[in-house]
């Protein structure tokens, strides 16, 4: 395989088999083993299993919604923060109003304060907009607000957002920009030291390791109902529903569909299920190697049988993708078009019409994080085996999530094809399609048609023309094929009975959100 033409990330580009005894023993060594539900109940302390480690404190420097913003939510307000049932809803700004097409006023609140005392005023917002906005600072959040051009303070408790062009997708992204301290940060490397205005402080962390809260009892909204909080990063799927089982965790959400019947099986365990934003395919890496051939992309789509992967591994819990880069939960997500067909004889076809038959077989690599998403270790071993059966080679590389988003992002070096799924926070075409736009690092395809319709669609005010645009490049998407097209991400979560915790279909595990109930 040849090596890939690396690209520096833009400012718009740069943005998602151990045993439970070896998870006993674990928590044992950090005096969590003797713990029980009802116990943690009576302390307020809850116990949350995340599949893959914190990777920064940095809040502008992470988009892993189910790990790192998980946890940083909890100790850094947001202007605006999405509420469980997708709505959005006031966090350190009280009230806003859009007061020109291009102009989005913010007030305060006017108890918002760092945990230090100092307040959450118009300077501080001016100031994190800016930080987010240069580019030298290179930061994974950037390019979630491709329209935002700065911030400008009006008075002490208002500040105004101005966008190059309308942006209808910008409260919900704001929802996801969690603001330092600036006087703080610019004595402190928040990559590894917080300090917010959220409710909760980290009181212990080690990368790739625990982490820990403390409640502040001292909160500008009030100290919220669970005290402690404690992180254990539980990278098995294995160990993690053995944690739920013998109660040593309280939460975990992202199981795989396969251990819903012991789930629901045991008494002191609520499961919920649901769909989710996010969608899984398999990436494709068009710029350089074989899937730069329509042919190749168009052959692997056929050849994979997504019905029989969903029914057999994931019970069933999910639909086959029709061809699209979106869940139905996003605005702008068209009806109409119809997912690849099950059919070898056409991946064969399309093969040999690419040079790849008469002995000439393809052979490629086929990249999953370890872990990181629900049952994706053996959803790849299965779309590695129908491969093989219409002559494609793929070799599977499991790697820890730390070194895959390092390949993916920092090095710009993904391999032919790789397993993901991905979402995004505002729940907008525009969003998720921006991970797919010609300068954007997460893409790996370079398609002027597609990349033109969602930058009109993005400015465009009038809803059914932006409609329109997502539509021609949803239509787009699905005849270039830069993904395997697969399915949504089963939304399988368990907690203890006894917690009070409404599941999400985006992701988020918030502390605050929860409660024990009186007779825990």
């Amino acid at each position: 395989m040849s090596p890939l033409n690396r690209r520096a990330p833009s400012r718009r580009g740069f943005l998602g088999l151990g045993g439970g005894a070896l998870l006993a023993g674990a928590l044992a060594g950090c005096g969590l083993g003797t713990t029980t539900a009802s116990s943690r109940a009576r302390d307020s302390r809850v116990v949350v299993g995340l599949s893959a480690a914190v990777t920064t404190l940095d809040p502008m420097n992470t988009t892993s919604v189910g790990t790192d913003l998980s946890v940083l939510s909890s100790v850094y307000s947001s202007l605006v923060t999405r509420r469980p049932d997708l709505s959005i809803g006031p966090d350190a700004a009280s009230s806003w109003e859009r007061v020109e097409p291009t102009r989005w006023r913010f007030r305060l609140d006017e108890r918002a304060t760092f945990a230090d005392g100092t307040p959450l005023d118009a300077d501080v917002v001016v100031w994190n907009v800016e930080r987010l906005l240069n580019a030298d600072n290179a930061l994974r959040m950037t390019s979630n607000f491709p329209l935002l051009s700065g911030a400008e303070k009006v008075d002490a408790t208002t500040v105004d957002l101005v966008t190059s062009a309308p942006d209808a997708d910008l409260l919900g992204a704001l929802s996801f920009l969690y603001l330092l301290s600036p006087a703080w940060a610019e004595a402190n490397n928040p990559a590894t030291a917080t300090m917010g205005s959220g409710p909760y402080e980290i009181t212990r962390y080690s990368p790739g390791g625990i982490v820990e809260l403390r409640a502040r009892a001292d909160h500008w909204r009030g100290a919220p109902a669970i005290r402690q909080v404690t992180y254990r990063i539980t990278p098995s799927a294995a160990a993690r529903v053995s944690g739920l089982l013998s109660g040593e965790l309280d939460v975990v959400a992202g199981l795989d569909p396969q251990d819903l019947d012991r789930l629901r099986t045991a008494r002191d365990l609520t499961v919920h299920q649901l769909d989710t934003t996010r969608m899984a395919f398999i990436k494709l890496n068009t710029l350089t190697g074989p899937m730069r051939d329509l042919r190749v992309r168009q052959a692997v789509n056929y050849a994979v049988d997504k019905r029989s992967i969903s029914e057999s591994l994931l019970k069933g819990t999910v639909e086959p993708s029709p061809g699209q880069l979106l869940t139905s939960d996003y605005a702008g997500y068209p009806e109409g078009l119809t997912g690849y067909p099950h059919d070898p004889d056409r991946a064969r076809e399309l093969l040999r019409e690419a040079g790849y038959g008469d002995g000439e077989r393809l052979h490629v690599e086929l990249t999953v994080p370890t872990g990181q998403y629900v049952a994706g270790d053996l959803i790849v071993q299965a779309v590695a085996q129908q491969l093989s059966e219409v002559g494609i080679r793929a070799d599977i590389n499991s790697i820890p999530f730390t070194v895959y988003m390092q390949k993916y992002l920092v090095d710009q070096d993904m391999s032919d094809m790789q397993y993901i799924t991905q979402a995004w926070p505002t729940l907008a075409a525009g969003g998720l399609y921006g991970l797919f736009v010609s300068d954007s690092p997460y893409a790996y395809w370079d398609d002027a048609e597609f990349t033109a319709a969602v930058t009109e669609a993005r400015t465009t005010e009038d809803t059914a023309r932006r409609d329109e645009l997502y539509a021609t490049a949803a239509r787009r998407a699905r005849e270039q094929a830069p993904v395997l097209f697969l399915f949504p991400q089963p939304g399988i979560h368990a907690a203890a009975r006894n917690l009070n915790w409404r599941a999400r279909p985006d992701d988020w595990v918030r502390p605050a959100e929860m409660s024990w109930k009186e007779d825990a």
